[in-house]
């Protein structure tokens, strides 16, 4: 989980991301064009097809119409003058039919340029056997010469005893170029002929061949009846080549939606995936990490206590510093819940783990705002249960300005075994002025005194800002002490320092290393350090 999410939080990933994105979206939208293309070409074709399959309607029309007047008609007697005579009138009418037959049983005997064949013509089987109301039956591409039309062929339809010959038809396609057309005549039975266009359309559509592999699409209209059917072929690639310039337009548009689709969603990720969104939804027990940093009596040099350092456990498993989280908090109103989160963690870890018979201070960072003594027993009382074991401070760090009712808390606290010191005294809001109005129990002197250079205006001050805070009485913690020569100065100083931290004494550690390095003096502090295992800290 912690390496997917990972992927989702680099910046480096976050460009792949993005990419990823773009080439998804572009492929959407070429595939929405492409698909609404292919829709309108498929229309296209269908309705080129519908228009050239009218013909054979008329053409089917026009037989129908011809042999109800043969049949209406043709009163004289078969082969006669007269007979001869009413089948001309009949071939002169404007339907494109012009020879016909009789022929009773599929028996030629004359025709409307015959008068009388050499004997009786014998049609044979029928391609097409006679079905429907009007039982037609048809004779496909037979040779003509027996009605003296040599070397031509046509189709005899014959609805008994009268016969009709359909010349050869030309479907009159006239569709783009893009397009190419096959007309065919299906029997009952499945044969078929090809009647016009170009050939081999039909078979590759009910082979079931989409054509796609060759950018081919094909449809079909038949007629009422299913007999005659039209297959029309399109050129996919022809039809982008002829409309290069829209299709040019278009993937241009595509590309500009893909990229506005990438914007929108990189945004989305990355207001879902920043720090703050993620540190919001994520902040619970078991994402929070305490890390003990040991507070020395600076006269004894036992540890006595310690001030509880919290870290927060990103997602993808990387450990986060206060310094990243804590605007996040305030500005969300989370500050007392990161507190509870904090005072229940240290509680449950240090009841567990602090040595019998042992008691601790244990120091928390507060927020000015959270200084409301109800709230604040409520969140320590794992601590307050145990008096034996543990003394809380609480340290009121100078994020901002102290509130009115402060001294009132302050004083509350106090009456539930709950010291207040004031933190990083010397800048921000911890001045003069919150020393002598409150009533603290002690003073922690920001680390930028005992930290600052040799020399400087910070160290030489250093001195000064101690002897400040003995006159007030109050305990004072000392923090940010580095180095053995700035802990022999506190200690060779006049004015009484109660407790020194920093990284000379130690840093932060896990509640394992913490635990083990509060071994019982008489040790060396470098002594102390080796037994702890400094080389696991909570980081």
């Amino acid at each position: 989980m912690a390496r997917f999410v990972s992927v989702f939080i680099s910046a480096a990933h976050r460009r792949l991301i993005s990419l990823v994105v773009w080439l998804m979206a572009f492929a959407v939208m070429v595939a929405v064009v492409g698909w609404f293309a292919l829709d309108q070409a498929g229309r296209a074709m269908k309705y080129e097809a519908r228009f050239t399959a009218d013909h054979f309607v008329r053409l089917r029309t026009n037989l129908l119409s011809t042999f109800d007047a043969m049949h209406d008609s043709l009163t004289a007697e078969p082969c006669s003058p007269a007979f001869q005579e009413q089948l001309r009138r009949i071939a002169y009418l404007p339907d494109g039919l012009n020879e016909f037959l009789y022929a009773p049983g599929g028996r030629a005997r004359c025709s409307a340029n015959v008068a009388a064949f050499d004997g009786t013509v014998e049609l044979g089987a029928p391609d097409i056997a006679r079905k429907g109301e009007r039982g037609i039956a048809m004779w496909v591409d037979r040779d003509l010469g027996f009605v003296r039309l040599a070397g031509e062929r046509g189709t005899i339809a014959l609805s008994e005893p009268f016969a009709a010959i359909v010349p050869a038809q030309e479907a009159g396609f006239r569709g783009p170029d893009w397009m190419s057309m096959e007309a065919v005549l299906i029997a009952e039975d499945g044969n078929w002929w090809h009647r016009s266009g170009e050939p081999g359309i039909y078979a590759r559509l009910t082979a079931g061949d989409a054509g796609l592999s060759e950018w081919k699409k094909r449809v079909m209209s038949c007629d009422v009846g299913g007999m005659h059917c039209v297959a029309v072929e399109g050129d996919m690639r022809a039809l982008v080549a002829q409309y290069s310039g829209p299709a040019t337009l278009l993937l241009l548009a595509a590309a500009i939606v893909a990229t506005l689709v990438m914007y929108q969603i990189n945004a989305l990720i990355a207001r879902y995936w920043s720090f703050e969104a993620r540190f919001r939804r994520h902040l619970d027990a078991k994402s929070i990490i305490c890390a003990y940093q040991p507070v020395m009596e600076l006269d004894t040099g036992e540890i006595t206590g310690c001030e509880v350092l919290a870290r927060w456990r990103d997602i993808d498993d990387r450990v986060v510093f206060p310094d990243r989280f804590l605007d996040v908090i305030e500005r969300h109103d989370m500050t007392r819940r990161f507190t509870e989160l904090v005072a229940q963690r240290a509680c449950e870890e240090l009841s567990e783990h602090l040595p019998a018979g042992k008691r601790l201070q244990v120091n928390f960072n507060i927020f000015p705002c959270d200084l409301d003594s109800q709230s604040l027993a409520r969140t320590f009382s794992g601590f307050t249960s145990q008096p034996d074991r543990f003394d809380v401070v609480l340290e009121i760090i100078e994020s901002d300005e102290i509130p009115s009712n402060a001294q009132r808390e302050i004083e509350a606290l106090r009456r539930l075994g709950i010291k207040t010191y004031i933190d990083d005294f010397g800048t921000g809001y911890s001045n003069m002025q919150n020393l002598a109005a409150l009533s603290v129990d002690g003073v922690k002197l920001d680390r930028a005194f005992a930290m600052a250079p040799d020399n400087s205006v910070m160290a030489r001050m250093l001195r000064y800002a101690v002897e400040m805070i003995e006159a007030t009485g109050r305990v004072m913690v000392v923090e940010g002490v580095e180095t053995a020569e700035r802990l022999a100065l506190l200690r060779g100083m006049q004015a009484r320092v109660d407790f020194v931290q920093g990284y000379f004494i130690s840093r932060p550690l896990d509640i394992a290393a913490f635990v083990a390095f509060m071994t019982p003096q008489p040790v060396s502090l470098a002594e102390r350090k080796r037994k702890a295992g400094l080389g696991v800290v909570a980081a």
